[in-house]
C-alpha cells in the first residue's frame, strides 16, 4: 500500500529541524517523572519518524512519500464553512448536525453558571450551525435550560428548528419500571423541553444482572410508534447488549459512545463495524478528553490536581491515565501537534488545532455520524466548526494510529469498566 503524507511541511520556516519540540521545565522529584519529561523534549523530527516507523510496520507499507507542495494535497473539503453539514441517524429520516452541543456541563460539577447565559450559549452555537443539542433527563435542569432555547428559537423563527436529542437513563429500581412509568417520563422530558415529540430518545441502563433492558426498550419503541418519540437511540451499552435491542426489534438508529483517540473501545470491540452493518449510527463524546487533547498538555506534565475541578476532567483524566502512561500521551500528542501543522501548511485549514485533528480522526471512524462537544461558554465555536472544514490524508491517519495502537486500554467494550465489568 502506497501512502502520501505530508508530514514534514511543519519542518519548514516554523519549524526548524533543529527546534525541539515545545516544553515546559517542571520541577519533578522522582526518575520516572524526569523521564517523562525527557521524553516531552524529543523533537518533531524523532516523534513523526517513530510514528511511521511504527506505520510501516502495521500497514506493510515501506515506503512513506513525503509531500512538499500544498498542491500536492487532495483537499476534500473548502478551506472554510459557514455552517456544520447534517448527517442522518441510521438510515432514519432524522437529520443531526456533525458536531452536536453537549449540555452534560448543565448538570453540575461543571461550576456555577446563569440560565440566561446557557441559553445564550445555545444559540450562538446553533447560529454557527451547530443545529443539534444533546441532554438527558439525570442532568439536573438540562432539558428546563435546553427547553428555554427550543422556546426562545420557535419565537425568533419557527421554521428553524434545533434538533433536541435526550436521553432515557435507568439506574434504580431497574424489576419495577413498567409502561406507565416510561410514558410518565417521557411526557415530563417533553414538558421540559418544551416539545410534542423529542426527536431522539437515547436509552441508558446501569445493570446487565437485571435484564430487563430489552422490555424497558421495547417500551419506548411504543411510544415512538404512538409519535411521542421521533427516533431511538441507546447510550453506553456493550456491543451483545445492543444485537439483544436489535434482535427484538427495536429500531435503534444510533449508539452515543465515548470515543477518542485516547479511548477505542468502540473500535476494537467489533461495535462500530456492527453499527456500520446495521444501520446504526456512532456519536462520540469524549473526543479531546476535556481538554487534555490540545495544546494545553503539549509539552508539560499531566492534569494536576487542582485542574482536577470538574466531573469531565476528572473522569477524562482516567481515560488518559488507561490509555498508556504520560509519556504515551505526550507522543500521542506530538503526533497530533505535526499533522496539525500540516494541515495548516497545506492550507486545508489555517487555524487547525490538536482538537480539530482529534476530532477529525474519530468523525472519519467507521460509523461515527457526529461527536458531541461539553458547552461551557463560547470560547470554542470558531475552532469546533474548524474541525468540519478539511480532510486527513491516509498517511495522516496512519501516524495517528501507530501511536493509537500502542495503547494498553481502556480495555473491554463499552462502558465496562464504568459499569464495574472490567
Amino acid at each position: 500500500m502506497k501512502l502520501s503524507i505530508a508530514l514534514l511541511l511543519p519542518l519548514c520556516e516554523a519549524f526548524s529541524p533543529s527546534q525541539t519540540f515545545r516544553s515546559t521545565s517542571l520541577a519533578l522529584n522522582s526518575s520516572a517523572e524526569r523521564d517523562e519529561v525527557d521524553y516531552v523534549q524529543l523533537n518533531r523530527r524523532d516523534a513523526l519518524s517513530s510514528a511511521l516507523k511504527t506505520a510501516t510496520a502495521i500497514t506493510g507499507a515501506s515506503t512513506f512519500p513525503l509531500v512538499t507542495n500544498a498542491e500536492d494535497i487532495q483537499i476534500d473539503s473548502p478551506s472554510v464553512v459557514k455552517r456544520v453539514p447534517t448527517v442522518n441517524l441510521g438510515n432514519s429520516s432524522l437529520k443531526v448536525s456533525r458536531t452536536i452541543q453537549g449540555y452534560w456541563q448543565l448538570a453540575g460539577g461543571h461550576g456555577k453558571y446563569n440560565q440566561d447565559e446557557a441559553v445564550a450559549n445555545m444559540k450562538a452555537h446553533f447560529d454557527a450551525g451547530i443545529t443539534t443539542l444533546d441532554t438527558a433527563d439525570i442532568y439536573g435542569p438540562s432539558e428546563f435550560i435546553v427547553g428555554k432555547f427550543v422556546k426562545e428559537q420557535k419565537a425568533r423563527a419557527p421554521e428553524d428548528k434545533p434538533v433536541i436529542c435526550t436521553k432515557f437513563c435507568c439506574f434504580k429500581f431497574l424489576d419495577d419500571i413498567d409502561k406507565n412509568e416510561v410514558r410518565t417520563r417521557v411526557t415530563k422530558a417533553c414538558e421540559r423541553l418544551q416539545l410534542e415529540q423529542i426527536p431522539l430518545i437515547q436509552f441508558f441502563w446501569s445493570n446487565y444482572d437485571i435484564k430487563k433492558y430489552v422490555d424497558v426498550a421495547l417500551m419506548l419503541t411504543e411510544l415512538r410508534e404512538e409519535g411521542l418519540i421521533g427516533e431511538i437511540g441507546a447510550t453506553n451499552f456493550d456491543l451483545k447488549r445492543l444485537k439483544e435491542m436489535k434482535d427484538a426489534g427495536v429500531p435503534i438508529v444510533s449508539h452515543q459512545v465515548q470515543m477518542s483517540c485516547l479511548d477505542q473501545r468502540a473500535v476494537q470491540s467489533g461495535m462500530a463495524d456492527y453499527c456500520s452493518e446495521n444501520d446504526i449510527s456512532l456519536i462520540a463524546f469524549g473526543t479531546v478528553g476535556s481538554g487534555i487533547l490540545s495544546e494545553k498538555y503539549l509539552g508539560r506534565g499531566p492534569p494536576t490536581q487542582e485542574e482536577k475541578n470538574t466531573a469531565s476532567m476528572r473522569m477524562y483524566s482516567k481515560t488518559a491515565e488507561r490509555f498508556g502512561n504520560w509519556k504515551l500521551v505526550q507522543e500521542l500528542l506530538q503526533t497530533l501537534d505535526a499533522v496539525a501543522s500540516d494541515v495548516r501548511s497545506s492550507g486545508r485549514c489555517v487555524d487547525a488545532k490538536i482538537a480539530n485533528i482529534a476530532q477529525r480522526y474519530v468523525l472519519d471512524t467507521k460509523s461515527v455520524a457526529s461527536v458531541l462537544i461539553g458547552v461551557r461558554n463560547r470560547s470554542h465555536i470558531d475552532e469546533n466548526i474548524n474541525t468540519h472544514s478539511f480532510s486527513l490524508t491516509d498517511g495522516e491517519r496512519d501516524a495517528i494510529f501507530a501511536v493509537v495502537n500502542k495503547r494498553n486500554g481502556p480495555k473491554g467494550d463499552v462502558w465496562d469498566i464504568e459499569r464495574g465489568y472490567a
